[in-house]
């Protein structure tokens, strides 16, 4: 008997037991007369306590459509016409409630996200921070971070994570909870390596998380950046070219393969460039033809953005403009998430 039971959900444990069967009961997938499984193996098999198998069975006996006898396990009751009507007006109530509990799990999780982003526009001492994150669906699976490290480096971390919905929520708690712990005490590419070990253990067939993470010197205008399957950021100088930043070595996303060794790169940023980290929903849209916008799409756009401006707009309208016109380009519906961050060092050094 399989049951598809929730343990983060709102709904109580008993509920969700006692629901389902009550719609296996009346769909016929159990039938009357037929014995449900002794309670300690439900128990067992799902993971959940006895007491709340016992409880949702008791619930469905005395609403009459489970019966057994002294000392015997439950069965599915002999029901009249009308228990059989009243047990689908209770299955379309079921029904709604599922609904409301599925629509208050997906509000609850973006509003977690919403909460654990930082800001869009971060500003320090000669750094400039600018994002922006659009989900495709109530809830994404991007994410990112603006870190500030005691040398005075910051780090700006983009990410997206495998899955939708509230488990993929979970994982990028997760992962931005631990990641300024582990970037605090090591160099970029080691940042990404000892992430990779930790979820490797921690995630599950089909989980992993693909990550770029760069760490800017404000003073200097380095840049150095590890990436684990996010596409090559951008660099863009104010009067042109757009250059892609591609780091060497493996590039498989974090908690795939547990020993896997991720090399950085460095960048000089001068005064007259910026870093534009983004995810792959961006480049991999639809035009209206059907074909992505590309890479080179993205990379045109940005060309045009800085090679005949009427003024040098600062990066918050900067983006806003680079993005609109890619929605231009490939219409307003969104089938993935849209995540891009501007990286601005307002002191780096002439190149």
């Amino acid at each position: 008997m399989l049951l598809h039971l929730t343990e983060n959900s709102p709904e109580p444990m008993r509920s969700q037991i006692a629901r389902q069967l009550r719609g296996k009961i009346l769909t016929g997938d159990l039938q009357e007369g037929c014995p449900l499984p002794e309670t300690h193996r439900v128990a067992r098999e799902h993971r959940v306590g006895v007491q709340d198998v016992r409880r949702a069975l008791e619930e469905l006996e005395n609403e009459g459509l489970l019966e057994r006898e002294a000392g015997s396990e439950f069965r599915v009751a002999v029901m009249t016409f009308e228990q059989r009507r009243a047990l689908a007006e209770r299955r379309l109530l079921d029904n709604l409630r599922e609904q409301e509990l599925s629509l208050r799990e997906l509000e609850l999780a973006r509003d977690i996200q919403r909460r654990l982003l930082p800001p869009p526009r971060v500003e320090g001492e000669g750094f400039t921070v600018v994002s922006r994150s659009f989900p495709a669906r109530f809830v994404g699976g991007d994410f990112y971070d603006v870190l500030r490290h005691a040398d005075g480096s910051i780090g700006v971390v983009v990410a997206d994570v495998a899955g939708k919905g509230f488990g993929a929520s979970l994982v990028m708690a997760s992962v931005k909870a631990m990641t300024p712990f582990i970037a605090a005490e090591r160099g970029v590419a080691d940042t990404l390596c000892e992430l990779n070990r930790r979820l490797c253990a921690e995630l599950g067939r089909a989980q992993f998380v693909a990550l770029a993470y760069a760490r800017v010197e404000p003073a200097t205008g380095t840049v150095e950046l590890a990436n684990a399957g996010m596409p090559d950021p951008f660099v863009v100088r104010r009067r042109g070219p757009v250059t892609a930043l591609e780091v060497p070595g493996p590039r498989l996303p974090l908690g795939i393969r547990t020993e896997l060794r991720h090399e950085s790169v460095t960048h000089q940023l001068d005064r007259d460039s910026r870093l534009l980290l983004f995810s792959d929903g961006i480049p991999e849209a639809l035009r209206p033809s059907g074909e992505p916008l590309g890479y080179d799409g993205l990379a045109g756009i940005l060309v045009r953005s800085v090679v005949h401006p009427a003024r040098p707009l600062p990066a918050e309208p900067w983006l806003d403009e680079v993005l609109d016109e890619a929605q231009r380009a490939t219409g307003p519906a969104l089938d993935d998430d849209w995540t891009a961050v501007v990286v601005e060092c307002d002191r780096g050094g002439e190149g």
